[in-house]
């Protein structure tokens, strides 16, 4: 692979030089792009808007591996991304850029129990009414979402999860009102009964999203949302059993699972679908203000499921595609502080106390994964942010 070199770039690249994405956390962008002439952005939300400021056109000399450069066109001894010697002492020497950035598509498998249970204390209208808001929501639209009722015609107490596995609104994206509507009318078209078919219901979502991602374009995440209001009570009720299911799918294909209880579910149980699918604890609604919470959980699933993974960077020049050991993080606490370079690790699992950030695949990466204690500093103050930089070698922890 042909990465940029320092001749016949670095003239085009004068202008751009270390113009760094910045990306606001606090609130979940959509769409993030960034012009290398314009200072300034604009970003559609994922759960509210934001804008924000890039600084002007300047050589960075205070990232890894810089040389000795001046800022504002002093003798850097030409753009070498890939460090070198810089004019001034034979010391490493590299120029930082901005290029776009985008967040990851999301596409969402909702599993929901429609078992008699649901018709007691109102469970199954809240839960429609939160459902209904949440897929008219202009500030969804950047999901797809395939929906899946149990017990309910194939998914049921025959626990077969190829049934359980096939949708009855297919995958289809927030933004077209047609789909919106497709599954605003299969709620009110359905009512509570049946057992709990947990196992069953769970195998099969995390069966379509494995084979979804397998499918999916470059850089597309796929995750599982499981709600239910009551313990198992048909397949398997080993909630060992259950579980694996969530974990067994984030291991094949890093699908992260969701698990939503209203009043009746099992806390613990719950809880370890959450643990299995890499989302930490599961999400307890009440029966006192149930659909305004279900909505807000919905939302919360959608900030964490989009706020820290990142397409894979591209070049803007087709032919001089970007470097994956050239490309670096940096983490803002609040707007003009100094940004902190974030070390890259192997995967989620070398994350540690200090967090980082990893690619998806090492050999050939599509998204970029900030580890569990990053995202969450950068999702703590209103105007921290993320910058993500190319040209200069990736420093790893």
């Amino acid at each position: 692979m042909l990465y940029p070199s320092a001749v016949g770039l670095f003239p085009a690249l004068w202008y751009w030089t270390s113009l760094r994405q910045r990306t606001n956390m606090n609130e979940t962008m959509n769409g993030l792009t960034a012009s290398m002439v314009v200072f300034g952005l604009a970003c559609a939300a994922a759960v509210g808007a934001c804008t924000g400021d890039l600084g002007g056109s300047r050589l960075d000399s205070s990232g890894p591996n810089t040389g000795q450069g001046a800022a504002g066109g002093g003798d850097f001894g030409g753009f070498n991304p890939g460090g070198g010697n810089d004019g001034a002492g034979g010391e490493e020497a590299c120029a930082e850029l901005s290029v776009e950035a985008t967040l990851v598509p999301v596409s969402m498998f909702i599993a929901v129990d429609k078992s008699g249970s649901m018709g007691n204390d109102n469970k199954w209208t809240n839960a429609r009414a939160a459902f209904t808001t949440f897929f008219t929501d202009p500030e969804a639209d950047n999901l797809n979402v395939a929906l899946r009722f149990w017990p309910d015609g194939a998914c049921d107490t025959s626990c077969n999860v190829a049934g359980c596995a096939q949708p009855q609104v297919p995958l289809g994206s927030l933004a077209d009102p047609a789909h919106e509507q497709a599954l605003v009318d299969i709620f009110n078209q359905k009512s509570p009964g049946g057992l709990t078919p947990m196992e069953a219901a769970l195998a099969g979502a995390e069966e379509f999203a494995i084979n979804q991602q397998t499918t999916a374009e470059a850089g597309e995440k796929l995750v599982v949302i499981l709600l239910t209001d009551g313990e198992p009570t048909a397949c398997s009720e080993d909630i060992n059993v259950i579980a694996s299911h969530a974990s067994n799918a984030y291991a094949q294909a890093e699908i992260l699972t969701f698990a939503v209880g209203l009043q009746g579910s099992n806390e613990a149980q719950m809880n370890s679908i959450a643990a299995a699918g890499q989302t930490g604890s599961g999400y307890f609604i009440g029966n006192g203000n149930a659909a305004d919470e279900l909505l807000q959980a919905l939302k919360d699933i959608q900030q964490i499921a989009v706020a820290c993974t990142f397409a894979m960077p591209e070049s803007p020049d087709p032919t001089m595609p970007i470097d994956p050991n050239q490309v670096n993080i940096y983490y803002t606490a609040s707007p003009g502080a100094e940004p902190e370079l974030v070390k890259q690790v192997g995967g989620p699992d070398e994350c540690g106390t200090e967090g980082g950030w990893y690619y998806d695949d090492p050999s050939d990466p599509s998204i970029i994964e900030l580890c569990e204690q990053t995202c969450d500093a950068a999702n703590a103050e209103d105007g921290s942010g993320i910058e993500i930089t190319v040209g200069c070698k990736t420093v790893v922890q």
